[in-house]
């Protein structure tokens, strides 16, 4: 029987679509990857008709891209996890744009989505959904880990030896950094944090953001707005100071928020990274800083980028989401 299953994913940064084709016929082995860029208004557009057109469109695309890199018959791929694209959230209620009956109908090939009001059904809060992957992927008798995903929105899982122990969103990632860089009409975000690294942190806005971050408690799902809106709030006011100043100080915020959660999970002895974020050095410097460990990446084991495509593949085969035909 086959155990093939293709996963697709596009974060809360919308930097583009993610898939991959992953055989889980003896434990885990990645076929295939692909990436797509959507349209240039995709990232910013709250037009929910064209965001939800453009992801189902281009999950066909991609889907079909996979099929032919791999040159794997259709007929053995068992299923589709598609993540959607979060609109918004809340712990009763997930909001997905993109058409899974559309996209099964159109591949032929059967889809699992929305994954997060299943969650929430069955008593979850829908975000984050990836830990039963990073369980599957790393988990070690007597062994502590910490695996956080740095996207639109960060988000941890704490390993305790084969028990998820802690699982939860833990702060901004890349969305106030992506946010100050498309507002000031300088690209979809700062690549390798070369503009950040040239900043000094600004002490007064790094409190009173993290003071609007704090006693948030764990485990929580967030909704990307909680950390967008205090920052449009001020954004005038932000914007008089110098872009590369603003851009560090959003830096330290963000590691701050991950220094909280392994302080949280009393201090793992390892800790994983993946996602967007890995490529920001700056950040990630900040964050060896302060999470005074050894710290890696994924990419021993499944390539950063993706681990969240992966991770939707895994969801599907392990049955956690809506069957669509």
């Amino acid at each position: 029987m086959s155990n093939l299953f293709i996963g697709i994913m596009s974060g809360t940064s919308r930097d583009s679509l993610d898939a991959c084709l992953v055989d889980f016929t003896d434990h885990f082995e990645i076929v295939a990857t692909e990436t797509l860029d959507f349209h240039s208004s995709y990232k910013t557009s709250v037009e929910i008709p064209f965001i939800s057109s453009e992801i189902t469109n281009k999950s066909v695309e991609i889907v079909k891209n996979l099929i032919y890199k791999s040159s794997i018959s259709k007929s053995k791929i068992v299923g589709i996890g598609f993540s959607g694209q979060t609109i918004s959230h809340e712990d009763h209620h997930s909001l997905q744009a993109g058409d899974p009956k559309k996209i099964s109908k159109l591949t032929n090939i059967d889809v699992f989505s929305d994954f997060r009001n299943k969650n929430i059904a069955e008593g979850g809060r829908g975000a984050p959904l990836i830990p039963d992957f990073h369980k599957y992927i790393f988990s070690e008798t007597g062994k502590r880990k910490l695996i956080i995903n740095i996207g639109g929105i960060s988000n941890g899982t704490y390993l305790d030896g084969e028990k998820i122990s802690a699982a939860s969103d833990i702060g901004p990632g890349n969305c106030l950094l992506d946010f100050v860089m498309t507002s000031s009409q300088l690209g979809d975000y700062d690549k390798d944090g070369q503009i950040a690294s040239s900043g000094t942190i600004n002490n007064l806005i790094k409190d009173e953001l993290m003071s609007i971050f704090m006693n948030m408690g764990y485990p929580r799902a967030d909704d990307i707005t909680a950390y967008t809106e205090p920052l449009l709030t001020r954004l005038e006011e932000y914007k008089k100071i110098p872009v590369n100043e603003l851009l560090r100080t959003l830096v330290e915020v963000t590691a701050e928020k991950i220094k909280e959660f392994y302080e949280y999970c009393d201090y793992p002895d390892e800790v994983i990274f993946h996602g967007g974020g890995t490529l920001n050095k700056t950040l990630m410097k900040s964050i060896a800083e302060k999470v005074r460990t050894n710290i890696q990446t994924t990419d021993h084991i499944v390539p950063s980028r993706y681990m969240e495509s992966s991770a939707f593949a895994y969801l599907a085969y392990a049955d956690k989401g809506v069957l669509f035909k």
